[in-house]
């Protein structure tokens, strides 16, 4: 079917030409997932007939086909489109029909990778503070081959603030669209992108910022973003592996006396509680730096909204999470021993820091104890630098490397000037008995096609979730417990690592268990 339609295409189009009223002006791809990927486009006039054309296929030889979309005014003339169904793990091209005729321009041809499901290795690049696009820094970050490009914050430097829409809907155009190493870039890197000052309402902006609302509205428009929980702010989460990426928008909603309202911390705090009870380890995008001290524009600002954060993490076992910043211009790491700001500055759980800063702008030290390698404030406004980040998971163990890089002003050339590797095991038994005292479970698969649950408690109801570590649901069970072994029967299982969830006593925990014949 997809053959025909193809065709049909190819006779619509014959004889037409190549030229058309409405134009795709410029692209971008964001919100990527292992099916699905969105991709915003900007056309030149009002066009009520626009689609996505997807194949993996770089001749495009069996494409298809997206939803019709349209791009008003309204909307600047952006139009958002979306492409379902894609396999996991598998490389595509897109490009763009509009107004029936299809654009086959390299100019409007994109690329990206989807993920795999479940657990795998990838990487990405991550980076903030953006003086121009047309910096060979860009072109540093594609040689990698990154998954995705993850923005830390001031993407650009327009440092729009206006009641007029327009204003900030020029920034996208002028400081973005219109540079072609940055771009290049982005049409075969999807995007994940949360803003700071300079790219939302100018420095030091915050929710008093007349602009608030014109840039809510820009991003809304221009930016192919995951799914945008709050309409006051741009936070927003998505999963990748079994790392959960929570990106925090520490501007929209910034205050002399917080850095983020209550609503947002309600959320945040679910993002790490899901991710805690999902197996999955955290990776949170704070714009400004953590662990500084008495900084007037980062976290050092508000350290009674620090401290609770880290009681609240220390209390409810949030062990498996890393911290990735911008906004101060430098290259540095820290393996987690100076992100204690708990009330007893003891915790037990390290929560590894990487700085990556600043793409192109001049160095700066913005405060805090990075132990490491150093830190490496970025030469002058002429050298590019930013971060990578490699996630190396086979199924059972996670290592996750930080390497920080660096750039000249005349070529793309690397230096590497920083790296640091750390492991996390987020189904560690031992990790599950320290949460549940003596409610601990043991689970082990007795060979004879049942697995078997153990527990200190015997009364109350128990909900079982049998999973493979690639998240495909085995077998589910829910019971009252009678007696402290629960046995429960599973479908033939080829030999494994398998996941249970268990839910009893208001508590959720997972536990590992291995088919070995």
């Amino acid at each position: 079917m997809r053959r025909c339609w193809f065709l049909g295409l190819c006779l619509l189009f014959h004889g037409r030409g190549l030229a058309q009223a409405h134009q795709v002006l410029h692209h971008w791809s964001g919100g990527l997932a292992a099916r699905s990927i969105r991709v915003h486009a900007m056309l030149s006039s009002v066009c009520d007939s626009v689609r996505l054309i997807v194949d993996e296929d770089p001749g495009f030889g069996s494409p298809w086909a997206s939803e019709l979309t349209t791009a008003d005014s309204t909307h600047g003339l952006v139009s958002a489109l979306q492409a379902n169904g894609l396999q996991p793990g598998t490389s595509y091209h897109y490009r763009f029909e509009v107004d029936g005729l299809l654009d086959v321009s390299a100019a409007n041809t994109g690329h990206f990778r989807t993920p795999q499901e479940g657990a795998h290795s990838f990487s990405f690049v991550t980076g903030s503070c953006n003086s121009t696009g047309d910096h060979p820094v860009w072109q540093s970050m594609g040689w990698l081959q990154p998954l995705f490009f993850l923005s830390s914050g001031d993407l650009h430097y327009a440092d729009p603030n206006s009641l007029d829409v327009e204003v900030h809907r020029a920034a996208y155009v002028s400081q973005l669209y219109s540079k072609i190493p940055l771009m290049s870039f982005l049409h075969r890197t999807p995007l994940a992108y949360v803003w700071d000052d300079h790219d939302f309402s100018g420095n030091g902006s915050s929710a008093t910022s007349i602009g608030k609302v014109s840039a809510l509205r820009a991003y809304r428009e221009h930016v192919p973003s995951y799914e945008v929980p709050m309409d006051s702010t741009v936070d927003q989460a998505f999963t990748i592996g079994r790392v959960r990426f929570i990106l925090s928008d520490l501007r929209a909603a910034k205050t002399d006396h917080q850095m983020m309202s209550d609503e947002q911390h309600s959320w945040l705090r679910q993002q790490f509680i899901a991710a805690r009870d999902s197996g999955l380890i955290s990776c949170w995008v704070s714009p400004v730096t953590w662990n500084s001290i008495a900084y007037p524009e980062n976290w050092g600002c508000q350290p009674e909204e620090r401290r609770v954060l880290s009681d609240w993490l220390r209390e409810n076992h949030i062990d498996d999470l890393f911290i990735v910043s911008g906004d101060a211009h430098m290259l540095a790491m820290d393996d987690g021993t100076n992100a204690d700001f708990s009330s007893t500055l003891d915790s037990p759980y390290r929560y590894p820091l990487f700085q990556a800063a600043a793409i192109n702008r001049h160095g700066s030290y913005k405060g805090g104890v990075f132990n490491q390698g150093g830190v490496f404030l970025n030469p002058s406004i002429d050298h590019g630098q930013f971060g990578e980040v490699l996630v190396n998971d086979e199924g059972e163990e996670v290592c996750i490397t930080f390497r920080g890089w660096r750039t000249d002003s005349l070529s793309p050339a690397l230096t590497l000037m920083n790296t640091y590797t750390f492991c996390r095991d987020p189904l560690q038994e031992d990790a599950i008995a320290d949460i549940h005292g003596e409610d601990r479970w043991h689970v082990w698969y007795d060979g004879d096609g049942a697995v078997v649950l153990e527990s200190g408690a015997d009364r109350g109801r128990m909900e079982l979730l049998v999973m493979d570590v690639n998240g495909r649901v085995i077998a589910t069970d829910t019971r009252a417990l009678n007696g402290n072994r629960q046995y429960v029967e599973l479908p033939a299982l080829p030999c494994g690592v398998y996941i249970a969830r268990i839910g009893s006593g208001g508590k959720s925990l997972l536990c590992r268990f291995a088919v070995t014949e």
